[in-house]
């Protein structure tokens, strides 16, 4: 792995005195936690934050805007500290850039290459007025004596027209800590999938036999995909298709919520 030069690792140790955490009930009025009552452990959380105001660094330097708050498991177990570094290394890469060489495993690093990012750009454009921003917000969106899922909603911007912005799903099997995949959540792949181009269609519009891509969508092959976003809570199936992934950045992302009684012949839950 690559040796961090010595400037990250005083961003390190500063970003770890500047990360402020919150013992609180994480609730929403917009993504209420849907709760079912389960004899086996239910986790207790608390917010864990970072922003350029706590950061002593960025009183020298000069820093993007950042705003971040993501869940952290309070409980001793290993279970739940298994889930927490599997949620830190899924937040890593959120700042994550194709040119990155090293997968990052905190936070804490995604944010320092950050930073560094930034101050490199600002030495080298001493002129443009452009200013990175990285905001994340995690909730807690469902718990059941099985599964917890974390929803995930993120900005980054890096210069240019305009940044990029997405919610991501995170679904964590309470009895391993591993992440339960789209695939796992499946147990019928192929009807779901019919189920949901079929509602797709209808939401645009588009007949049986008309082309998926005619409205703008660029499906590869002209061929219905799921999203890679998929949640399942205690009434309800989740889907969203992120900027990018089944349309442009102009069409913004586009969401699907099935009632749970109409998916649950295809779900392992």
């Amino acid at each position: 792995m690559k040796k961090f030069s010595l400037l990250s690792l005083c961003f390190l140790l500063i970003l770890s005195v500047g990360c402020k955490e919150e013992n609180k009930t994480t609730t929403n009025e917009n993504a209420p936690i849907e709760q079912e009552n389960s004899n086996s452990t239910t986790f207790n959380f608390s917010v864990k934050s970072i922003s350029k105001s706590t950061l002593a660094i960025c009183k020298r330097n000069p820093c993007p805007q950042m705003d971040i708050k993501y869940l952290y498991i309070t409980n001793d177990s290993n279970i739940g500290e298994k889930i927490n570094k599997a949620n830190e290394e899924n937040l890593s890469s959120i700042v994550q850039t194709p040119n990155d060489s090293i997968s990052y495993k905190k936070i804490d690093e995604g944010v320092n290459k950050f930073i560094e990012d930034y101050i490199s750009f600002k030495n080298e454009f001493t002129e443009s007025p452009a200013v990175y921003e990285l905001k994340i917000d995690q909730e807690q969106l469902f718990e059941n004596n099985q599964t917890l899922v974390y929803s995930t909603t993120f900005y980054t911007y890096t210069g240019g027209a305009h940044g990029y912005g997405a919610k991501l799903y995170h679904t964590y099997d309470k009895n391993t800590g591993e992440i339960v995949t789209n695939e796992e959540l499946l147990k019928n792949k192929n009807a779901f999938k019919a189920y949901a181009e079929g509602m797709f269609r209808k939401k645009f519009n588009l007949t049986e036999n008309e082309s998926l891509n005619k409205n703008g969508f660029f499906f590869e092959n002209d061929e219905f995909k799921l999203a890679e976003n998929i949640a399942v809570t205690k009434d309800s199936l989740y889907m969203i298709y992120n900027a990018y992934e089944a349309a442009s950045y102009a069409e913004g992302d586009i969401k699907f919520s099935f009632p749970k009684e109409d998916v649950e012949a295809w779900l392992n839950q």
